[in-house]
Parts: C-alpha cells; sequence; structure tokens
C-alpha cells in the first residue's frame, strides 16, 4: 500500500465495518468512537501501511518504543488489545495474523478513500434507539454477553444480577446493541439511578420514549403505546425501586405481548417469569500462576493492564510483574470498576506500590471517572450505596460475617450470629436476603453450602463492625472459638 497516500490528510481507511481516519488518529465501528491506545495505533498503522505482507517483531517495536527497549511480552499485549478492539475472528473475519517465527501480517482487504466520499445509510435513517457509543472496548464478558443475546429474545424479563461496579450495565448495553436488528420497534435505554420515587418509574419511561404527554397516566398510557410494538427496554439501576420496577415490567409485559425487558439490579425483581443471570468478577488467575503470557490469559489481569496502557503509554510489563497483577488482581475480586480505580494510580504508586497499599483500599480508589455516577466516583461509595439499601438487621449479620476468613456452613453462621437482639430465624432469612443482594457469595465445600464474603466486601464490612459498638462484644464472643479461622484484627487468643 501507497504510504505517502495513507498518510494523505483526508485520507481514510475503509476495513470490515471500521474507518481509520489517519491525520485524526481515530478509529470509528460504524459512527461510534473506539478507544484505542496511542500504541497499539501505532502498532495497527504500520501493518495497514504494509497490508498482506509480514511486518516483524523487531520493526514493530522499533517504531512503537524507539528509545526504550522492551520484552516482546509488551507487543504481545498491544496486539492482543488490537484485535480485541477488532473482534478479531469473530464471524470468521481476520485482521492481524500471527506469522510464526516472522512477525505479523494485517490480512483484511483495505480501502482508501476520502472523507468526503465516506456516506453511511445509517446517518439518513432515524435511529431507533437511545443507546450511547461505547468508547473503549469490554473485557471478559464475550461468553456472557452471547449467552444473553441468545437467551433474551425468548426470555421475556431478564434480570443482570451483581455487586455494584461489576459491569452490569455494560453487559447490558452490549447486548442491547447486539440486538438492535432484532427488535423492529426499537431499543431504548432508562437510567432509574437518579429516580427517587418508585412512582414515577413509567413516567420516566414514558418520557426516554420521547412519548407526548398521556392524558390516561404514565402507566396506562405506556402499556397502550407498546401493546403491539416489538421492543426492547432496558431498565438500568433497579435495586433502590425494586418492587416498583417489579410490579412495571410484570404489568407491561402482561399488556404488551412483543415486548422484552432487559434489567440490571442487585438483587433479582422477583417478577413473575423473571429469569436471572448472575454477573460475577473477572477471572483471576490461580495465586501459584507465574508465567506471564498465561496470566495475561485471564481477563481482569487484561482489562486491569489495558486500564494501566491507558493511563500510562510508556508503561511496560516484566516478566517479574506477573505475582503482582495477580495478587492486586485477587484482592480486588476482579471486580472491574475496582481495576479500573486501581489502575489510576499505577501512574503515581507503581505496580509495587499499589499492592502495597491496598491493605487501605478503601481510602485508596477514590478517584473515578469525572463522568461516572457519584455512587460509582470511589468504591465506598459504590459499597455505601448498597450498604443503606439493606434492612438494620441484614447490615447487622454483614458486620457480623467480617469474622470470617474463610467459607462457613449456614449451621456455623447461624450459630456464631444469633445473639439476644437477633434469633435464628432473623439469621436465616438475612443470610437469604445477603445472597440474593449479592454481599454473600455461595460456595460448595465438601456437597455443604457455605458463605463467604468477597476481599472487598469483607473489608467494608470489617470496617463497620470495628465503627460500633458491638465491636468489643464481638471480641469478648469470639475470643474462645477454636473451629474457624476468624480475622486478625480482631485479636483472638
Amino acid at each position: 500500500m501507497n504510504r505517502n497516500r495513507i498518510n494523505h490528510t483526508d485520507v481514510v481507511l475503509l476495513f470490515g465495518p471500521f474507518r481509520y481516519y489517519v491525520q485524526r488518529r481515530q478509529i470509528l465501528n460504524g459512527d461510534r468512537p473506539m478507544r484505542v491506545g496511542s500504541r497499539a495505533l501505532d502498532i495497527l498503522h504500520l501493518l495497514i501501511e504494509h497490508a498482506g505482507s509480514v511486518v516483524s517483531k523487531e520493526a514493530l517495536m522499533a517504531r512503537v518504543w524507539p528509545t526504550t527497549v522492551v520484552e516482546e511480552i509488551n507487543l504481545r499485549v498491544h496486539i492482543a488489545a488490537l484485535r480485541r478492539a477488532l473482534a478479531d475472528g469473530e464471524g470468521g473475519q481476520r485482521y492481524i495474523a500471527n506469522i510464526p517465527q516472522r512477525g505479523y501480517s494485517f490480512v483484511a482487504d483495505v480501502q482508501v478513500g476520502d472523507t468526503s466520499e465516506v456516506v453511511h445509510a445509517e446517518l439518513a435513517r432515524e435511529a431507533q434507539h437511545n443507546l450511547m457509543g461505547r468508547l473503549s472496548p469490554i473485557v471478559g464478558r464475550e461468553a456472557v454477553v452471547d449467552d444473553l443475546v441468545r437467551k433474551l429474545p425468548t426470555r421475556r424479563l431478564l434480570t443482570l444480577v451483581g455487586p455494584g461496579g461489576v459491569g452490569k450495565t455494560t453487559v447490558a448495553l452490549r447486548v442491547a446493541e447486539l440486538l438492535l436488528p432484532h427488535y423492529e420497534d426499537g431499543v431504548y435505554f432508562i437510567d432509574l439511578s437518579t429516580l427517587v420515587d418508585p412512582a414515577l418509574i413509567a413516567a420516566k419511561v414514558v418520557s426516554t420514549l420521547g412519548l407526548a404527554r398521556l392524558d390516561d397516566g404514565a402507566r396506562c398510557g405506556l402499556a397502550r403505546h407498546l401493546l403491539s410494538r416489538h421492543s426492547l427496554l432496558v431498565l438500568d439501576n433497579c435495586e433502590h425501586l425494586i418492587e416498583g420496577c417489579a410490579v412495571l415490567a410484570e404489568g407491561l409485559l402482561m399488556e404488551a405481548p412483543r415486548l422484552t425487558i432487559l434489567a440490571t439490579s442487585r438483587e433479582p425483581l422477583m417478577a413473575e417469569a423473571e429469569c436471572v443471570k448472575r454477573i460475577e468478577g473477572l477471572v483471576v488467575p490461580p495465586p501459584e500462576a507465574s508465567n506471564l503470557e498465561h496470566v495475561l490469559d485471564n481477563s481482569a489481569v487484561r482489562l486491569f493492564v489495558s486500564l494501566v496502557l491507558a493511563h500510562c503509554p510508556d508503561f511496560v510489563l516484566r516478566q517479574q510483574d506477573a505475582p503482582i497483577l495477580i495478587d492486586i488482581c485477587r484482592q480486588l475480586d476482579g471486580l472491574p470498576l475496582a481495576l479500573e480505580l486501581a489502575a489510576s494510580q499505577v501512574e503515581v504508586l507503581g505496580l509495587n506500590g499499589l499492592l502495597n497499599q491496598l491493605e487501605r483500599l478503601l481510602e485508596l480508589l477514590t478517584h473515578g471517572r469525572r463522568t461516572a455516577p457519584a455512587r460509582h466516583q470511589s468504591l465506598r461509595a459504590v459499597l455505601d450505596w448498597s450498604y443503606d439499601l439493606l434492612s438494620p438487621l441484614e447490615q447487622a449479620v454483614l458486620r457480623r460475617f467480617a469474622v470470617f476468613k474463610v467459607a462457613i456452613s449456614l449451621d456455623n453462621a447461624v450459630s456464631f450470629i444469633v445473639c439476644e437482639q437477633i434469633n435464628e430465624a432473623q439469621v436465616f432469612e438475612a443470610i437469604t436476603q445477603l445472597v440474593s443482594k449479592s454481599w454473600l457469595a455461595v460456595e460448595l465445600v465438601d456437597s455443604v453450602v457455605h458463605y463467604h464474603l468477597q476481599n472487598i466486601a469483607r473489608v467494608y464490612a470489617l470496617e463497620k463492625l470495628k465503627a460500633g459498638e458491638e465491636y468489643r462484644d464481638i471480641q469478648k464472643r469470639y475470643a474462645q472459638q477454636r473451629n474457624i479461622r476468624v480475622i486478625e484484627g480482631l485479636k483472638l487468643s
């Protein structure tokens, strides 16, 4: 390909659904800008310059790191990021091929045109959705997204459930994007996070759909509008309006037979015919992993590294960083928001410094994106939002669970937590609710169900425990117990 031609001011390179504006250094997927790091973009540019030919690893590294000696793993990290961003391999479409012992080659067909010649029919068609474009690729959610895309057309009410910051909204939006062609009457995203009064949920949906004032009331008018329409509504952040959302969703689905609702919440809606999908943290490597390439195969590490690179383009990975990456991702439970907040600290602290500071992670992880909702500006804000939605009984049982360092059976939990103020039935009910509300994790140990707090939730619950008057009583209560390992902070004898 002619290098002078592709570096011309008005040139845009077309490959697959992508447009690469050379001078702007911008890539669009359809009409949506993509977030690609500067070094990854340098690699892509060089590969496209030599499309159809092999570019050696040495040539790529010399272009991207002209004044720095780096390990080859850094090149592989950026190549992997490019492949994810381009959805390389999906539907049989290939862009970047690895040529063993030689380098990489851009194998897709590339067309060169002027920006004035690029016209898309989509711009002339009225959009049947209100979905905003994604600015960065989604990491580690491919399997769950594919599963949901297959299920949703046959499940009229599906709720994504998980703790705050796990990425429920991200998954829901991606599923909605992929299902746009399926819903002929549109896909609409309704953010309920700022709504306080459950009586206004229907009015919020009416407003989002751009409907005129309805004389027969928002609820009835909405049902009438949706009656014969084949649409998807995404109700985001339902947990603080849970009963109102359940009533509205169930009612609309009964009256509008072609409607589908995808909801996100920290607990199920408990509505008729609801299908629940739990969204877990990203995959973290086992503690014993040591090979950096194998560590990078885990989605939590891939996301963390890509976020670090977004903040620090000159960041260089070394083989000896593998155990540090593992420890960081494990302490943060593979939680995408926690990984995002931690990655922003690497430029100041370095990987080792960040790891050393994670013992005070609630104080450390406080600088979220300026455009993020207030509850996602810090890790503590996310946890406060969820904690405030618990009943006093659930809060009390949660605080007591901070005592346990390992998973505990229901019988043991009940025997340790029961006191004058809390009876067995109340403990059982609270544990059930804490599981439902994404605080307690469930696991099988020797075929017996056990419960435990993930690290972040436990740190938070322990802080709450220590701040209350009950802390000294809890110390005394568990001081003589020998059959379960408990927190060091209680200084048990």
